[in-house]
């Protein structure tokens, strides 16, 4: 019997080292990486990037003392390139910094290009097809054509960057700040960029995710073409030809973004479906929103205040669900063309001029647009000082009996007597743009003067 245990004892000892080499070998096989990856320093035993970049394996560190260095660089290993108190790449034009193998960190530089000539194929920091997970963090780049310009890759995280454009050339001739095309799962974080023609451009970018970038002074801030399942949240547009351009996606989550000053549109949905529009604060544009041929979208939770024309929703753009919103001192609270009603319930309207004897909260009377009240008001902002007056609520209700104007109306039978931002009084003192009228005036009603 004891022979017996000894001999199980031993069987039990061979198969369970056994199950356990194939774990001792993947281990083992990791030592090596770690045992061989060094670091490298560039200012002290190496004198240029380039000649660190020979001389680095896959793995290795290349760090990279302050200075300034006159270089184009090729980086096709996955190396970690740092810098160490801001050194300064200075390139005349061209492709300064091309990453062209994955997982390349390229961290902590600045990047001055120092031609002017609009050359649409060179860049700051160039990720070329396949450089997949490519982390470009915490860099300056100045007066590149394109600052980053990522090409058919994948998972790409760009970060923390600073980019002013090429101030001196007129907009539509710069480069983007930063520009995904074909690049998939990219993360695009806390960027602040400045003077570009389009501030982040995203073209056929599925799956990416937009937060907390700042663009000011550029020709559209946010600009996406065929880009789906992505998210565009936390960001700010001030001072652009447009704030946000939403083109072509579908089910996007476009939520707690600022467009304010803007002089054309604060947000624009062009061909959009199936998107969460929410959260947003809309102030000081020429139109705050404008929705053109986009169904099926949930626009809510919207704060549109003090642009020239607060929602322009045109072009089949119907079955939206829009709901939750403050229109605040718009001069046109809305303008709809469409070939039948839309209800549009539970929003705030500060043009409103109904009442609430339950006192719920709810407006007793629907809230309509293009109605002959509503064109007056906009037509002699002068009358709103009538609002309350027995004439003007005697003109509402006989329009409500005998309609004058038979044209498709939005219809809102729940609106809110109260804004559903307490502190748009704080936002507006935050943002205090004017909308620029862009278009000059603009018509309540086609036809109508």
């Amino acid at each position: 019997m004891g022979r017996w245990l000894n001999t199980m004892d031993k069987r039990t000892i061979l198969f369970s080292a056994f199950c356990l080499l194939p774990s001792a070998f993947c281990l083992f096989s990791l030592i090596p990486a770690a045992a061989y990856s060094k670091t490298l320093v560039v200012g002290t035993e190496l004198k240029t990037i380039t000649e660190a970049l020979k001389k680095a394996k896959d793995g290795d560190i290349i760090e990279v003392s302050a200075g300034e260095y006159r270089e184009n660089l090729r980086i096709d290993k996955a190396v970690q390139l740092k810098g160490v108190n801001n050194p300064v790449i200075v390139s005349n034009g061209g492709v300064i910094v091309e990453i062209a193998k994955p997982g390349v960190t390229f961290d902590g530089f600045t990047i001055k290009d120092e031609s002017n000539a609009p050359d649409v194929r060179s860049g700051g920091v160039v990720i070329s097809k396949g450089a997949d997970n490519a982390v470009v963090s915490n860099n300056r780049i100045y007066n590149a054509m394109h600052a980053v310009w990522s090409v058919g890759t994948r998972g790409v995280r760009i970060e923390n960057n600073t980019i002013v454009g090429k101030k001196g050339l007129q907009m539509n001739y710069r480069g983007n700040g930063i520009y995904l095309t074909g690049s998939h799962e990219g993360k695009l974080l806390n960027n602040k960029i400045e003077y570009c023609r389009d501030g982040l451009y995203l073209e056929d970018a599925h799956d990416s995710t937009v937060v907390g970038n700042e663009v000011r002074y550029s020709r559209y801030a946010i600009h996406t073409m065929w880009v789906d399942r992505s998210i565009f949240n936390k960001n700010t547009a001030i001072d652009n030809l447009v704030g946000m351009a939403i083109m072509y996606s579908r089910q996007s989550e476009i939520k707690d973004n600022i467009a304010a000053g803007n002089y054309t549109h604060g947000l624009l949905i062009i061909q959009t479906t199936r998107s969460q529009i929410a959260g947003n604060v809309v102030i000081g544009n020429t139109k705050g929103m404008h929705f053109y041929n986009s169904v099926f979208n949930n626009l809510s939770s919207n704060l549109i205040m003090n642009n020239s024309l607060g929602l322009h929703n045109w072009g089949g753009s119907e079955d939206n669900k829009v709901s939750g919103n403050s229109f605040v001192g718009n001069e046109v609270q809305v303008k709809f063309v469409a070939g039948r009603n839309q209800q549009w319930d539970g929003n705030y309207w500060s043009d409103y001029i109904g009442w609430d004897m339950t006192d719920d909260g709810i407006g007793d009377l629907p809230y309509e647009s293009n109605t002959v009240v509503d064109h007056l008001l906009w037509r002699y902002p002068a009358a709103k000082l009538l609002y309350a007056s027995p004439s003007f609520q005697l003109l509402w209700m006989l329009e409500k009996q005998f309609p004058i104007l038979k044209v498709p109306r939005v219809m809102d039978n729940k609106p809110s007597m109260l804004p559903f931002h307490k502190d748009w009084k704080e936002l507006k003192a935050k943002y205090p743009f004017s909308p620029k009228k862009y278009y000059g005036e603009i018509e309540k009603i086609p036809g109508t003067r």
